[in-house]
């Protein structure tokens, strides 16, 4: 998610035109997208392995039961922002 992440943030910054950033990472875009594909791989190789098995089977649905705690906690009404003031 950060490689994601990163890759989008130096996309939409570089758009708008903002100024160049003090410490840039060497090699973008190529090594963000290198490291966001090689951690894809993870799961497709722990899918892979009998020993991992139960990884997956317990793992993926309780990181989903954790996405859906997080969203029904800090879902928010539409067009509804959070103020300078409210915290995270």
């Amino acid at each position: 998610m950060i490689c994601i992440t990163h890759y989008r943030f130096r996309h939409v910054r570089e758009r708008d035109g903002a100024p160049p950033l003090r410490f840039r990472m060497r090699g973008f875009p190529v090594t963000t997208l290198v490291g966001a594909t090689l951690m894809a791989a993870v799961p497709r190789t722990t899918a892979l392995t009998d020993a991992f098995g139960p990884t997956l089977a317990f793992g993926v649905p309780f990181l989903a039961i954790l996405a859906a705690i997080y969203w029904l906690r800090y879902r928010r009404a539409p067009g509804a922002t959070r103020s300078s003031g409210e915290a995270a």
